[in-house]
């Protein structure tokens, strides 16, 4: 009898944590899954459900919320379990690598962030968050959903976003498949909790940013953009539409029309097939103003991606322009 309680003592103890969504935001809607763990042990990579969704060794999985100005309105890094703070560190500033060179975070490749200690060897780590945001304390003991901070750009990134990491024993686990099976493309097991389980969907391609503007924006631009700058107005020289999209796949197929109110095509194009998977791409379409001003009315983008003569993804967005306004 005693060895069975033992045996049944010792089966309850490596029952692994049940994660709930680590960020305070819509999976698919105002964050979106950049990059899995990679599976694949060779130089190449592979996400849990055989996508390429993901880089040589990466160890973690990547909340991207859509741009700076997501960091600077605040989206909460939320304790996906409960546990013990193991680590803190904050103080970076949120600047990009692309600015200051991997050299400049050395040994600080997290940036601010902490590791979470859960029961059993399990624990949790949170990377990229904004400067001055931590609000935990070493030896603080947190419950699931407590706050610990801010989306940021700290550390080693290009974009911002929540790396969140599992380790069990100081191995990485993927929350997604914990437990995959040699060759095969998704998991029945999961990490998450049953509510996060259902928002974290596998998510192929998706249009990350998209608009209008009277100028043409570099990736950097509609990164930082600022809410209404660069909003095109019947005056604007120019009209411009943007997409950017994660996730594209190699073979995937690009084209996307720019309509005038009356529904005429005023620009297109049809970009060739990508050769491989892409992170993230960003298509502009655009002409300049035909005439004194742009007609008044809703002018409306058409972008669709296909492979193989088949359509996998589509979306449409439009924007009204306003009549010219007559002087004083």
């Amino acid at each position: 009898m005693l060895a069975l309680l033992l045996a049944a003592a010792g089966a309850r103890s490596q029952t692994p944590p049940r994660l709930a969504l680590p960020i305070d935001c819509q999976p698919g809607n105002t964050c979106f899954v950049q990059n899995y763990v990679d599976h694949d042990p060779s130089s190449t990579w592979r996400d849990y459900a055989c996508g390429a969704r993901s880089y040589d060794g990466h160890d973690g999985t990547d909340f991207r919320v859509p741009s700076m100005a997501a960091v600077r309105a605040g989206v909460a890094v939320l304790a996906a379990a409960d546990g013990v703070v193991a680590g803190v560190r904050d103080g970076m500033k949120d600047v990009s690598i692309r600015e200051t060179g991997k050299e400049a975070v050395k040994d600080r490749e997290c940036g601010n962030g902490l590791v979470l200690r859960h029961a059993d060897g399990w624990e949790t780590q949170y990377c990229h968050l904004a400067q001055g945001s931590v609000s935990v304390r070493r030896g603080q003991t947190v419950r699931a959903g407590e706050r610990l901070g801010r989306v940021g750009l700290s550390g080693l990134t290009e974009f911002p976003h929540l790396h969140l990491t599992v380790r069990h024993n100081g191995k990485a686990v993927d929350p997604f498949a914990p437990s995959p099976s040699a060759g095969a493309c998704s998991s029945d097991a999961t990490l998450w909790d049953d509510t996060a389980a259902a928002a974290l969907v596998y998510r192929r391609r998706v249009m990350l940013n998209h608009g209008f503007s009277e100028r043409v924006l570099s990736m950097a631009e509609v990164e930082n953009q600022q809410p209404g700058e660069a909003t095109p107005t019947s005056q604007s020289p120019a009209l411009i539409a943007y997409v950017r999209m994660i996730g594209l796949e190699a073979g995937d197929t690009a084209h996307i029309v720019l309509r005038a109110p009356v529904g005429t095509v005023i620009a297109e194009k049809l970009l060739p097939a990508l050769e491989r998977a892409q992170a993230q791409t960003l298509t502009l379409i655009g002409r300049k103003r035909p005439g004194a001003s742009w007609p008044a009315g809703t002018y409306r983008a058409e972008y669709q991606v296909t492979n193989a003569g088949q359509t996998v993804f589509s979306q449409q967005f439009s924007m009204p322009m306003g009549p010219v306004r007559p002087g004083p």
